[in-house]
């Protein structure tokens, strides 16, 4: 009995080397192909503080027409309420974090038009520095057209998606 495996043949490591080369050559291949930022769209369901429902969508903004980076949109679902596509959306934690995202609800329609939808609204997550704690909630503060503010708290998913949102490499 040998203690050691028998040295492979010639055709047995061309064979090996050809394999290396095919799988590292895909591994390339996909990772060129995939772009740096890709994220999948995530969609979280809230009440506000009057049990109005609302979603909140984390996607990035692939229209060409616009600056490119991750936007979170938030939509009345209940129909009621016209939000102001001028004012930012403001975040706030327990612990005094704050932070502003500038409105983008221009890009909810095809460059150059003006009709915005009455109860969705776009905004930029550049500013959304630096990142929220993950385990805390946030209360999001949507401005209305009336002048008032819509009131969302976001649990655990919707803050550590923005978290994650928020650190340097996901830009």
């Amino acid at each position: 009995m040998r203690c050691c495996a028998e040295p492979a043949s010639p055709s047995r490591r061309r064979w090996q080397g050809l394999i290396a080369l095919v799988v590292a050559g895909l591994l390339l291949l996909l990772l060129a192909s995939t772009p740096v930022q890709a994220l999948e769209p995530q969609l979280w369901t809230l009440p506000d503080q009057a049990g109005r429902p609302w979603s909140i969508t984390l996607l990035e903004q692939a229209d060409p027409a616009y600056p490119g980076g991750l936007r979170l949109r938030l939509t009345d679902r209940s129909g009621r309420g016209q939000l102001d596509h001028s004012q930012p959306l403001r975040l706030h934690d327990a612990f005094g974090g704050t932070w502003e995202l500038v409105n983008r609800s221009e890009e909810l329609v095809a460059a150059g038009e003006e009709a915005r939808p009455t109860n969705t609204s776009q905004f930029d997550l550049i500013d959304l520095e630096p990142s929220p704690r993950a385990e805390l909630p946030l209360v999001l503060a949507v401005p209305l057209a009336s002048g008032e503010v819509a009131q969302l708290v976001a649990g655990a998913g919707v803050v550590a998606a923005l978290h994650r949102a928020g650190e340097p490499h996901a830009r």
